[in-house]
């Protein structure tokens, strides 16, 4: 189940459990800090100081931090941080300005996804360096934190990527639709309702499974937790396979441990 979970009680060895931890906590941070920063720095090229004046384009983790979105993140395999403030009406070319301001922390998981992929090829290529613990711990710190990288970026993408308000995508399609678009006036103000009925479909769906004989059948209602899990094994697995492939790993990251929250 989500990893955040499994790492209590996979290992009998206390420093494992913490090493293991801490990664997820930094893997977290450089997922999901910099997307809204981003945010920010974007809307600041096309003109707008909202997020600046608020203290946001810092990656100090406190000014960002939002205690639902990480309980959610712990528990439920999706999260967030505090959203970054933007004022579209101080945009110089408006369309532009919800466009690129929307697409920037996306583009910001992408990115890191490809790069968590890529030194999590060398890592598995290099191996372990030694027979002494302080090896072997290293070795594994850097698994899960690249793992554990490619895994939380690419799931925020296709989670951000989702059209509904607040999400990302949302905003990419209102971007280029008309203010009195009645199917984006729905999404604007019926899209917070219909992510927390998918979120707790998820969650239940996910607890049901975990703690009760469930029937093969209730895996294909939860909508959500399909789209992340083989959006992600289609996106971030592929450009695994092909670092793999480059670096001569014969296994995979996803492979050889599993996916990371369902």
């Amino acid at each position: 189940m989500y990893f955040v979970l499994q790492i209590f009680n996979t290992y009998d060895d206390v420093l494992m459990t913490v090493i293991a931890f801490i990664a997820f906590i930094l893997a977290v941070y450089f997922a999901i800090i910099p997307h809204e920063v981003a945010h920010g720095l974007v809307a600041k090229w096309n003109g707008d100081l909202t997020a600046k004046v608020n203290g946001r384009l810092t990656l100090n983790p406190v000014s960002h931090f939002d205690p639902i979105g990480f309980l959610m993140l712990l528990f439920m395999g999706f999260g967030y941080a505090k959203p970054v403030p933007v004022n579209p009406y101080n945009f110089k070319v408006p369309r532009r300005g919800l466009f690129t301001t929307a697409i920037a922390g996306v583009t910001y998981n992408f990115a890191a996804m490809i790069v968590c992929c890529l030194f999590l090829a060398i890592v598995m290529a290099v191996g372990i360096l030694g027979q002494t613990a302080f090896a072997v711990y290293s070795y594994y710190f850097f698994y899960w934190f690249f793992w554990l990288g490619a895994s939380i970026n690419v799931s925020l993408l296709l989670l951000n990527l989702i059209p509904l308000g607040p999400l990302d995508g949302f905003k990419v399609i209102e971007a280029f639709a008309e203010r009195d678009n009645a199917f984006i006036g729905f999404l604007r103000r019926n899209g917070n309702y219909i992510l927390f009925f998918l979120f707790a479909l998820h969650f239940l769906v996910a607890y049901i499974s975990m703690y009760l004989p469930a029937p093969q059948w209730l895996q294909y209602v939860d909508i959500l937790g399909l789209y992340i899990k083989y959006g992600s094994l289609g996106i971030a697995g592929s450009i695994q396979q092909l670092f793999n492939l480059i670096f001569g790993v014969p296994v995979s990251g996803w492979d050889a441990i599993g996916y990371l929250y369902l």
